[in-house]
């Protein structure tokens, strides 16, 4: 669907006041694909994707006719190494939006082994393991977490687990490269006190020390937007969560309650609008950067280590059968206007199954958009 930012460009276009109106595909995981004979929605005023993965320059154009009707068609070739699950599409003007400059959108973090996230235990900082094997092997049953696995790990998303049709159909697995942070249900014990969270002293989480974070020239209407999902330990058991907490610390000091800090707190609970565990674990949950809560005086230049906490609650206490898995944070300007740049074009994935389209790691694709053209 063309959307009413890419009607303008393409008027701007058509007279010569904008250079392009179509030269990007974005790629996206944060909508939920629809079946195929689901219902697109109306996304005449989309003005970005719900999560942005990457974007990619078209380079070709054509114009074709099916079923009878007319279609200008985008083509672009995907990069190759990695791996992707794609669900939402969007075609943008440019690359980027030169108004924005260096404080334009972009992928924050993607929790890979790459970015040496560490796990504050009790004894300290310890490396997060990767576990590549499948997480069902040993004396467990199919499709069930080993028992002895730490509270923090790694894995891969194209894990064998992750194939088996409950946990599928629930959109468990991660979209952002093949790379998954996953923390138990109890590593924390996060409460909430008059709407906020709480973190108990020397409370246990992940953490990135050493970090030049500098958001203070984005704008306050700008967003962060976390991509994460929640997994159950028995993969063949129906029974959801009722609450998951987490919270994005942005510290000056790694050391409980001290120094300057920012906090992102998400609280997602069964019975909140659009929440649904039983159908739906993928969720891309987003702030404003106004939204954080900010100590007195705080000052993004100040940020030294970010540090991430996760609680998942079942009958009123943390559980350890569920996992939350890390996916992806990122900045998403919103604020920076530019009459010649933006949204184009925006749709979701449809197919019989209502699945993510996987782009495999080491593998050559390409993806068109289409416009629909009609005289009215």
């Amino acid at each position: 669907m063309i959307t009413n930012t890419g009607k303008n460009i393409l008027a701007k276009y058509l007279v010569g006041q904008a250079p392009a109106y179509a030269s990007y595909i974005a790629i996206g995981c944060g909508a939920k694909p629809l079946p195929s004979d689901g219902v697109l929605g109306d996304y005449s005023e989309k003005k970005s994707l719900d999560f942005e993965m990457f974007r990619v320059p078209i380079t070709s154009r054509g114009y074709v006719t099916e079923n009878g009707q007319s279609k200008i068609v985008f083509t672009a070739e995907l990069p190759t190494a990695e791996r992707y699950e794609i669900t939402e599409v969007g075609v943008w003007s440019a690359g980027s939006n030169p108004t924005a400059g260096s404080y334009d959108s972009k992928t924050i973090y993607s929790f890979s082994g790459s970015e040496n996230w560490e796990y504050h235990n009790d004894s300290g900082s310890v490396a997060i393991l990767p576990i590549y094997e499948p997480l069902d092997s040993g004396s467990n049953p199919p499709n069930n977490i080993i028992s002895t696995t730490s509270q923090v790990f790694q894995t891969n998303a194209d894990n064998r687990i992750f194939t088996n049709q409950e946990r599928s159909s629930r959109y468990e697995r991660c979209r952002f490269l093949n790379n998954i942070m996953v923390i138990r249900g109890d590593m924390t014990n996060l409460s909430v006190s008059s709407g906020r969270l709480v973190v108990p002293p020397n409370s246990k989480h992940i953490h990135l020390t050493g970090q030049q974070i500098d958001f203070n020239k984005n704008a306050p209407t700008d967003d962060l937007r976390l991509a994460f999902s929640v997994i159950n330990k028995n993969g063949e058991s129906t029974v959801h969560p009722d609450e998951v907490r987490m919270m994005i610390e942005f510290a000056e000091s790694d050391v409980h309650g001290t120094g300057q800090s920012a906090r992102f707190e998400i609280v997602l609970k069964e019975s909140d609008a659009g929440v649904d565990f039983a159908t739906n674990r993928y969720f891309i949950s987003k702030k404003k950067l106004e939204e954080l809560y900010k100590t007195t005086g705080f000052t993004w230049s100040v940020v030294d280590v970010v540090k991430v906490y996760a609680s998942v609650i079942k009958n009123g206490t943390v559980s350890s059968d569920y996992y939350v898995c890390l996916d992806a944070l990122r900045l998403e300007n919103v604020t920076s206007s530019n009459p010649v740049y933006g949204l184009s074009g925006y749709s979701v994935i449809k197919n019989l199954n209502a699945d993510p389209i996987i782009k495999n790691a080491n593998t050559t694709n390409h993806i068109e958009f289409r416009f629909g053209m009609d005289v009215l």
